[in-house]
């Protein structure tokens, strides 16, 4: 609507003025957003090849391998989804984890199995760390904790649980994990509807100002007065 009005609309606008003899021009935000759509009618390959080009390059760079790192970290840090994303991925390998100590693995084999159930760069980076300090006697909890991305109750329930009985405290960790996870979701179920708000109001907005005003100021006719040298 935006476009075809700017297309449409104002150009007949214009000859209306054009035809009366007025004075009046139409708002400075309106011919500039002219301006812009016959610009990128007239030049329609300059933005389609600067988009090309930065969809390219971005794809390029993701399937490099410190892109791709990136690019998963950015998953995990992104604003609304990303704590989300780290969650699910984390439950899912302490469910896979979990169940594997219930077989009868050692934590390192544990986790070495458990690690493939997540296809995420940043966290295969952690479960390698977390499997190296079992080699050399360190805590394989350190880098969940070191990372940032574990909340402080997440990686205290897996310390105390390395001191007990580490099964039944992921077992709970789990239970805590999808209480979370559900609470994160409700949290973005009202996020979500005010942010498509926000950015549904600014687009209305601006066609008001683009379209709408032009054609409420030739209803109301106040072109006729200047066209009328009054």
């Amino acid at each position: 609507m935006l476009v075809v009005g700017t297309l449409v609309a104002v150009p007949a606008i214009q000859n209306v003025y054009e035809q009366v003899g007025s004075t009046d021009e139409i708002n400075p935000i309106t011919l500039a957003f002219q301006s812009f759509i016959l610009g990128v009618i007239d030049y329609w390959y300059i933005p389609t090849t600067i988009i090309l080009a930065i969809v390219a390059g971005i794809v390029f760079y993701i399937n490099t391998p410190k892109g791709k790192y990136n690019f998963h970290y950015f998953k995990y840090t992104m604003p609304i989804f990303g704590k989300l994303i780290y969650s699910l991925d984390f439950s899912r390998f302490i469910k896979a984890m979990l169940l594997n100590l219930d077989n009868g693995m050692r934590i390192q084999d544990a986790i070495e199995v458990s690690k493939n159930v997540v296809n995420n760069y940043v966290f295969l980076s952690m479960t390698e760390t977390a499997i190296n300090n079992i080699l050399i006697g360190q805590s394989w909890i350190e880098p969940f904790e070191k990372s940032g991305l574990s909340s402080p109750m997440i990686t205290e329930m897996l310390k105390i649980g390395m001191q007990t009985d580490l099964s039944e405290m992921m077992q709970k960790l789990v239970e805590y994990m999808e209480i979370d996870i559900n609470n994160t979701l409700e949290k973005i179920m009202k996020v979500m509807p005010q942010l498509m708000y926000s950015i549904v109001g600014v687009f209305i907005i601006f066609f008001v100002l683009v379209v709408l005003v032009p054609l409420l100021e030739v209803y109301m006719g106040n072109f006729l007065f200047s066209a009328a040298g009054i």
